[in-house]
C-alpha cells in the first residue's frame, strides 16, 4: 500500500519530469496514493490550499530535481520502503538507513525533517552528528538524535532514518574563495537557492571536486553555482561560499593567509589561572604584565598589533567570559564577546573588553577572529592602558 514520508519542498515541474498534474486533490495522502500504483511515478508533489501557485493539486513525477524548500507544498517518494528512491530525495551528505553505534548525547522529539534535526545539531556545541527518524519509525517517530563526537561514516542499520554531520558544508566565505574565471570551470548553474544544493550538484558530478556558490548577497552574481575540477587560485568575493564536494577530508579547504602567518601567544603569564601581583618577577621585575609593546612589563610573547594564535601554556583560545579581573598575570584581564566563528564565516569582528572588577573597563578594542580548522587566529592590538592584557583559556 502507499505511504507518506514526505518533506516540505517542491520538485521541478519541467515537461520531461511531469507525468500528470491533477487538480481537486484535498490531501497529501490522496496524492501519494495516485503515485504509488503508477509504474512511471517515483515522486509526487501535493500543493496545499495555501500554495500561491497551485492549490489542491497533485503532480506525479518521474523524479525530483531542483528541490526547493516550501511551507505550502509537500513532496515525497512513491514508496517509503524503496531506499534507492529515498536516497535521491536527500543530498549526498545525508546517509539513509544507517546511524552510529555510539551512545547518543541527546534526543529531541517532534522534529519533522532531517534538515530541522541537522539545524538543531549544528546549534548545539556538543553535537557533531545526528540521526533523524521519520513518521514511519515505530519506536520514535519524528525523533532527532544527537551524537557528541562521532565523525566517521554511520554503519549501524536503522529503519526510516537519515543521518549526517552537523553541517553538510565546510566552506570558506569572502576570503580564499576559489577563482571562477578560468579553465577549471565544469558548469555554471543558475537559480540555485542554497549552498547545500550547490555542493550536492558538485558531489553528483564525477568531474567536480570544488564548488563556488554566490548567495543572494554575492557581489558579482547571485544564486549561482560554479562546479570546478579543482581549486588552484583564490579570490576575495563578498557573499560567496567555496568548498569541497564533501567534508570527509576537511583539510582540503583553502584557508586565509593569516592561518599560516601569525605570532604565537604561548607565555604562561597570560593563562587565566595565573594571578595578578603574586608571582615575583612575572614580567621584568614586576609581579604583573601589560600588553603594550613599549611597556617595561610587556610579556615575552607580545609584539604589538598582529595576528596571534593562543597556544601552549597560554591556553588554546581567548577568554570569552568573566571574571578575569586580576587574572592572566595582569590587573584587568582581556576577554571577547560575540563567540568564536565557524569555519565558513571567514574573518569576523568581535569586541574585546577588560574586566575592571565585574564591570568592563571604559575602553574597548576591536578584534578579528578567524577559524583555521584546528585553532583560531586573532588580530589584536596594544591594550589601551596598563595594566591590561589578553587572557587565554
Amino acid at each position: 500500500e502507499s505511504c507518506s514520508c514526505s518533506g516540505g519542498y517542491t520538485c521541478s515541474l519541467e515537461s520531461d519530469q511531469l507525468i500528470d498534474l491533477i487538480f481537486g486533490i484535498s490531501s497529501e495522502l490522496s496524492c501519494a496514493e495516485l503515485c504509488y500504483p503508477n509504474p512511471e511515478c517515483e515522486y509526487y508533489s501535493w500543493y496545499t490550499p495555501e500554495s500561491p501557485f497551485l492549490q489542491n493539486a497533485c503532480a506525479l513525477l518521474k523524479s525530483c530535481s531542483a528541490r526547493a524548500g516550501s511551507n505550502t507544498c509537500f513532496s515525497g517518494p512513491s514508496d517509503c520502503l524503496d531506499t534507492d528512491i529515498i536516497e535521491s530525495e536527500y543530498p549526498l551528505c545525508f546517509t539513509v538507513g544507517s546511524t552510529w553505534i555510539e551512545d547518543l548525547s541527546k534526543g529531541v522529539a517532534n522534529v519533522t525533517s532531517p534538515y530541522d534535526c541537522q539545524s538543531l545539531c549544528n546549534a548545539d556545541p556538543d553535537c557533531s552528528s545526528f540521526t533523524w527518524f521519520d513518521t514511519l519509525a515505530s519506536l520514535h517517530p519524528n525523533f532527532c538524535e544527537f551524537y557528541p563526537s562521532q565523525v566517521s561514516h554511520p554503519t549501524s542499520h536503522c529503519s526510516y532514518c537519515v543521518s549526517g554531520l552537523s553541517t553538510c558544508t565546510c566552506s570558506i566565505t569572502n576570503h580564499g574563495t576559489c577563482e571562477t574565471n578560468n579553465d577549471l570551470v565544469i558548469d555554471i548553474l543558475q537559480d540555485v537557492a542554497t549552498e547545500v544544493q550547490c555542493q550536492d550538484m558538485c558531489a553528483r558530478n564525477e568531474k567536480c571536486s570544488w564548488y563556488v556558490w554566490y548567495s543572494a548577497q554575492g557581489d558579482r552574481l547571485q544564486m549561482t553555482c560554479f562546479l570546478l575540477e579543482s581549486c588552484i587560485n583564490t579570490m576575495e568575493c563578498q557573499g560567496c561560499y567555496s568548498g569541497p564536494d564533501n567534508c570527509q577530508d576537511i583539510n582540503t579547504v583553502t584557508l586565509p593567509p593569516q592561518c599560516s602567518n601569525y605570532q604565537v601567544l604561548d607565555s604562561f603569564t597570560r593563562n587565566v589561572n595565573i594571578p595578578y601581583g603574586v608571582i615575583p618577577n612575572l614580567c621584568g621585575s614586576n609581579s604583573y604584565c601589560c600588553d603594550q609593546v613599549e611597556s617595561s612589563i610587556v610579556p615575552s610573547d607580545w609584539s604589538g598589533a598582529a595576528y596571534y594564535r593562543f597556544s601552549g601554556a597560554a591556553g588554546n583560545q581567548m577568554a570569552e567570559a568573566t571574571p578575569v579581573y586580576r587574572k592572566c598575570g595582569t590587573d584587568y584581564g582581556g576577554y571577547m564577546l560575540g563567540g568564536h566563528p565557524s569555519l565558513g564565516e571567514g574573518e569576523v569582528v568581535r569586541t574585546g573588553y577588560f574586566d575592571a572588577n565585574g564591570t568592563p573597563y571604559s575602553k574597548t578594542v576591536n578584534i578579528t577572529v578567524t577559524n583555521c580548522l584546528d585553532f583560531y587566529v586573532y588580530y589584536l592590538v596594544d591594550a589601551p592602558a596598563c595594566n591590561l592584557g589578553y587572557c587565554g583559556v
